[in-house]
């Protein structure tokens, strides 16, 4: 290993450079677009709202921590749920697009 290899790895931004690169890139976008789309068609009707259980892990934060601030600190119940809803929508948008880009480089080429 070079030193400036070590170096790199030892970098704490690099963690902070990658989350943020994750972020923003056009696929995460995509993914809570359609994690939002599930919700909206499950919320109004069009599709069984059985099609939540795509949002499931948002949903169960997003009700928790809606709970936890009406219990705990008297906020108005449902004043937290959707902008929770959004952020841990997208924090499960994040972890889908991690998830995929791991095993699809682990996995390319293995039957080729």
């Amino acid at each position: 290993m070079t030193p400036t290899s070590r170096r790199v790895v030892r970098d704490p931004r690099r963690l902070a450079r990658g989350f943020v690169r994750l972020a923003t890139t056009r696929a995460t976008v995509a993914v809570f677009a359609g994690l939002a789309a599930v919700w909206a068609v499950g919320f109004f009707g069009v599709v069984p709202i059985e099609i939540w259980v795509v949002d499931y892990p948002a949903l169960v934060a997003a009700f928790f921590f809606d709970t936890l601030a009406a219990n705990e600190f008297g906020v108005r119940e449902t004043a937290t749920f959707y902008p929770a809803l959004a952020v841990f929508g997208y924090l499960q948008a994040m972890l889908v697009v991690a998830v995929a880009r791991v095993l699809r480089g682990r996995f390319v080429g293995v039957g080729e």
